[in-house]
């Protein structure tokens, strides 16, 4: 999908007129930066655009159920990535006196709006840098790869004391463990 373009021409010429868009968007993937986000279903948008007299406010939020990989243990799981859509649209020439920070969508000739961008940037923003299944995941163990999830893995808990970190196992304590 490479836009998601609304005909405002309706609300152009009234202040404070709206319009109310509401949909569903097929993903295949939804990737950010190294994290693969399998979408188990559309994301749902509800959108209201308003002529402020500027420009068109896009308000909303958006939200895309997905299959998560988690970052301790790699278990897939489901969650959800809700979002804030905030759109800012302005036609070609009005800009000249926006602040530079100001993310700026134009209104195409034919007076229609793009969707896409601001609703991607806002699932951007909200996806999760590092997916957890459970905020207390143990992880898997560093030696043998097993899910500590599902209990010690049995590995043995001496370090090698030629091991290059070896010298900080003291500030370890007890209770660091390798699966214990």
């Amino acid at each position: 999908m490479d836009s998601y373009r609304v005909d405002i021409q309706s609300i152009l010429e009234v202040l404070a007129e709206t319009i109310a868009v509401s949909d569903d968007l097929v993903f295949d993937t939804f990737e950010v930066g190294t994290e693969v986000f399998k979408p188990t279903g559309p994301a749902h948008f509800d959108i209201t655009l308003t002529n402020t007299g500027a420009a068109i406010i896009g308000m909303g939020k958006v939200r895309l159920p997905v299959l998560a990989t988690c970052a301790r243990c790699l278990a897939e799981f489901p969650t959800e990535i809700d979002a804030e859509v905030d759109g800012f649209y302005v036609m070609r020439g009005r800009d000249v006196d926006l602040p530079e920070e100001q993310q700026v969508e134009y209104i195409d000739s034919e007076y229609r709006v793009d969707l896409l961008p601001s609703i991607m940037a806002a699932l951007v923003v909200e996806a999760p840098f590092a997916p957890l299944h459970d905020e207390n995941c143990a992880g898997m163990c560093a030696n043998c790869g097993a899910d500590l999830n599902e209990g010690p893995c049995g590995c043995e808990t001496s370090v090698d004391d030629l091991h290059p970190f070896a010298g900080l196992k003291d500030l370890l304590g007890d209770d660091a463990g390798h699966g214990d």
